[in-house]
């Protein structure tokens, strides 16, 4: 829009609105209430021709504000939507866990029986089954730390992720707020 067809925009909204508050002030009253009389076809004219000035931003603007509570409902479902998989992922990860650390303690066990057959062998089977426990305790523990730090990865992936997207619903709150 050219300068002098804005400022001509500016000027005619500026003398409808005007125009709009001639007609309240010359309104008559209704006795002892204080309230006026007006006719509203009058009034409604007025307020649409200056709707119809306004830039098409502010027709954009009323748009999103009339769309906001959609907006905000469909960021709450994706938001729980990525915190229900990352449940999810994280059970399914402390399973895998679990299973794992049950299979290493079983054939940990196994292979310890395996070796006490007499006493030299015995002493020898004691020994490296003890080492064989601690070696799958302690791969059990690396496994299952390892799933917690990666569910509290993906844990805290979702969070800037809401974060993100509460920030930008925030922001078009922000810029429809502004344009009251």
């Amino acid at each position: 829009m050219s300068g002098t067809k804005k400022q001509e925009v500016e000027l005619r909204v500026l003398e409808l609105l005007e125009e709009f508050e001639d007609k309240l002030e010359s309104s008559p009253t209704v006795p002892l209430t204080g309230k006026i009389l007006v006719d509203r076809q009058e009034l409604l004219s007025i307020i649409k021709d200056i709707n119809m000035l306004l830039p098409d931003e502010y027709q954009q603007v009323r748009f999103i504000k009339s769309q906001k509570s959609q907006i905000l409902e469909e960021a709450n479902n994706l938001a729980d939507e990525l915190v229900n998989n990352a449940r999810h992922e994280e059970l399914r990860i402390i399973e895998t866990v679990k299973a794992q650390e049950t299979e290493i303690l079983i054939s940990a066990t196994n292979r310890a029986k395996e070796l006490v057959n007499d006493s030299e062998i015995m002493r020898q089977a004691r020994v490296k089954a003890q080492e064989l426990i601690q070696d799958a305790e302690s791969k059990a523990e690396g496994i299952r730390n390892g799933s917690y730090d990666y569910a509290e990865d993906v844990m805290k992936r979702v969070e800037l992720n809401i974060s993100k997207i509460l920030y930008t619903i925030k922001e078009n709150i922000d810029e429809l707020e502004a344009f009251k």
